[in-house]
């Protein structure tokens, strides 16, 4: 009889973002199935569902093309290792998208759908190593693995996150403290190397009224992170786990909020 260990957590995943005059908010929420198998150090097939954008199905043509393709790569099935995670299922995963892609390439043409599938399957499905990239590029990953270590204390943390509408990785110093008796895990860190930062948004604020002569408290990026999980045990067997991203200076804000909470 197996005895495969199963969790399973709804996801709100925000984001908010100003600029100017600019005001963008993103909302996703979906379903997800954990499987910790019985025979492994640690392999987990993670499975997605119910996706839903500001609480609706993908509704534009878009974007049920872009869900397609997305929603083909789930399961994924991966290793959990010091130094991350290892996908397991690669040649699954490409099979899949093949499929679908034939699938779409019947019902769809033309720019809009051709910009889509191109930038996708570049991104995605060249070799193991991009489609590895691609999905240690979703929060959620970025979650999990923080999740399945030794919940402990840790005065020199290093973590990094993908700010996807400014399309570049944060990186924090910080520290993480476990608190026995509540059986909480919190992480915070703060601002690190941010001029890389602030050339993506001093990029996507030049058609934005970015100022000519930059001062310095508009140079100045803010950036940080809090976190939270509670655990039921360990590892993988938690109730909720949050996290918030900010990332701000004078005249842009952006607010990630990634929360999972068990079912």
């Amino acid at each position: 009889m197996s005895r495969d260990e199963k969790y399973n957590f709804s996801i709100l995943h925000t984001i908010n973002y100003e600029l100017f005059e600019k005001k963008q908010e993103a909302n996703a929420s979906y379903e997800i199935e954990l499987i910790k198998f019985e025979n492994y150090n640690f392999r987990v097939e993670l499975r997605r569902h119910n996706f839903k954008i500001d609480g609706h199905n993908p509704e534009s043509k878009f974007e049920k093309i872009a869900h397609a393709y997305n929603d083909a790569i789930f399961p994924i099935v991966f290793d959990i290792k010091e130094e991350g995670f290892t996908l397991a299922n690669y040649n699954e995963i490409s099979q899949r998208l093949a499929q679908k892609d034939a699938e779409l390439k019947l019902k769809h043409e033309g720019p809009g759908f051709d910009f889509i599938r191109e930038n996708f399957l570049q991104e995605v499905a060249k070799d193991g190593y991009d489609m590895v990239k691609y999905l240690y590029s979703f929060g959620l990953i970025r979650i999990l693995l923080l999740c399945t270590e030794k919940p402990e204390n840790n005065n020199f943390y290093n973590f990094n996150w993908k700010a996807l509408l400014l399309d570049t990785d944060v990186f924090w110093k910080g520290k993480k403290s476990f608190d026995i008796e509540s059986n909480i895990l919190k992480y915070e860190g703060g601002d690190d190397e941010n001029d890389a930062i602030f050339e993506h948004v001093k990029t996507a604020g030049n058609a934005y009224q970015y100022p000519e002569k930059v001062t310095d408290e508009e140079s100045v990026i803010t950036t940080t992170i809090k976190h939270a999980t509670q655990y039921n045990t360990a590892e993988l067997d938690f109730n909720t786990s949050e996290t918030e991203i900010k990332i701000s200076n004078s005249y842009f804000n952006y607010n990630e909020n990634l929360i999972l909470t068990r079912k």
